[in-house]
């Protein structure tokens, strides 16, 4: 861990905290529904004299837009039939932090109220933190990690965007997976992502080059689940910002290339119990086995896998990542330490027992991925479930019945999420609803575009 991390302790002085830091403005902002950190700059005098405390309102369109910034239509919440009025983003000056590759500047998340000053229930962080209250009513703190898989493309969005997003080429060519030599060409690069990201409290315990050309997986530090949450918006925001610094072009996009490896997103986690302090999942009578808690919840997570894909699977894009073998969870499946399966059991007799689920990608929000995690998880120990048999070998090659099946769509997946009892008992209508919306939209989008497939294989012979 970076003990020279300038983080401030709300217990303290805010303005000398600001003053000490020569801190003359802070970046803030709130995580949308697709993940993407949404909000302003505001000048540090009036950081402390008011914003700190009251928030800065901003205009409800962060939850009214797409990730293009498309108003969608047809929304429940908000609209031109609203007005779009203003919501609060109150800051969480836990998170206040400084920024030492941007002299003079801080950074804090906020959590999104509405103007009366009531939790906003649209907002991801806020379904998380209620999940997390939950969690925290049965005893249990959960604990998670992050693994993220990325791509590296030469130029800048700018670049990209000027060529309409063709003739992309990868910082690296070929496929070098776990290569120390390959590691050593790229290591200027990533390098000064895990000491900016060590700067501002995100620790990289590992990092190395991944399966596809140019793409690289970087694994952060285990904490609690807001905390995790909080620190994969900021690995994202950071190395998206370093790329463009160096005339480069970061994507989590769940799949970048058709004949390449799509980028995942997965997620560890497990429990500790709050009236022991010991982790829930540890089995000391048998470590080849998690504990029955983390059973229960293993079982809860897979059982949920497939009414929770529309959050761990959020763009159409998204199921190209997931058709065939491809490193990643395809059907409502567990194993012992088996990458083909959605969820991976690693049991041990100590804190190091653990559960990862293989099904997010890289594309999705985290907030909303490990509020589902956890409330699959707590579901699966409310009502006692236990897993079935583990797969054992290859779970791609397995007939299964349609209901253990991944959805394969964001359409079908919408419908299931919609359906689901649990999303609607732990994150609540509202969210639910609006999330569903949103993804319908998404859907509809993707629709009406002619793809260059489409024009390459139809185009001359039809």
């Amino acid at each position: 861990m970076n003990n020279d991390v300038r983080k401030y302790d709300p217990t303290t002085d805010l303005g000398k905290f600001i003053e000490d830091n020569n801190i003359k403005v802070i970046k803030l902002g709130a995580p949308d529904i697709d993940g993407l950190w949404r909000g302003k700059r505001i000048m540090a005098k009036y950081f402390v004299e008011a914003v700190a405390q009251s928030g800065t309102n901003i205009c409800d369109v962060i939850f009214g837009w797409d990730v293009q910034d498309i108003p969608i239509t047809k929304l429940t919440f908000t609209g031109f039939q609203t007005g779009y009025p203003d919501v609060n983003l109150r800051p969480d000056l836990s998170t206040l932090t400084v920024l030492p590759h941007e002299p003079g500047t801080a950074s804090v998340i906020c959590d999104v109220l509405t103007i009366a000053g009531e939790p906003l229930d649209l907002s991801p962080r806020g379904v998380l933190r209620r999940v997390i209250e939950r969690a925290n009513s049965m005893g249990f703190e959960p604990v998670c990690s992050n693994e993220f898989e990325f791509y590296l493309i030469e130029g800048s969005p700018r670049e990209l965007a000027r060529r309409d997003f063709r003739d992309l080429e990868t910082l690296s060519h070929g496929t070098h997976t776990y290569s120390v030599y390959r590691d050593a060409g790229s290591e200027g690069i990533i390098g000064e992502l895990r000491d900016r990201l060590a700067q501002v409290g995100v620790f990289i315990e590992a990092s190395n080059s991944e399966n596809g050309p140019g793409q690289f997986e970087v694994n952060i530090h285990y904490s609690n689940a807001l905390e995790a949450a909080d620190s994969a918006l900021i690995l994202k925001n950071t190395t998206k910002e370093l790329a463009v610094e160096l005339g480069m072009t970061a994507t989590f996009m769940a799949k970048f290339i058709s004949a390449e490896a799509g980028s995942s997103g997965h997620v560890h986690q497990s429990l500790v119990d709050l009236s022991t302090g010991k982790p829930a999942f540890a089995n000391p009578e048998n470590p080849l086995e998690l504990s029955t808690i983390g059973q229960q919840y293993l079982a809860g997570v897979v059982a949920g896998s497939r009414e929770m894909a529309a959050l761990y699977l959020p763009t159409t894009n998204s199921y190209k990542r997931v058709e065939g073998p491809q490193w990643t969870g395809s059907s409502a499946t567990w194993g012992l330490d088996n990458r083909t399966v959605a969820v991976r059991s690693i049991p041990s007799a100590g804190p190091a027992a653990r559960i990862e689920n293989r099904v997010p990608g890289a594309d999705a929000n985290p907030y909303l991925v490990l509020a589902a995690n956890i409330a699959s998880g707590l579901n699966g120990i409310e009502q006692g479930l236990l897993p079935d048999p583990p797969v054992e070998g290859n779970a791609y090659e397995l007939k299964l019945p349609a209901e253990k099946r991944l959805p394969v769509d964001l359409s079908r997946s919408t419908e299931l999420f919609s359906q689901s009892k649990v999303a609607r008992e732990y994150f609540g209508d509202a969210f639910v609803n609006h999330y569903v919306e949103t993804r319908e939209w998404e859907v509809q989008q993707s629709r009406i575009v002619v793809t260059d497939w489409e024009i390459s294989r139809y185009l001359e012979h039809i």
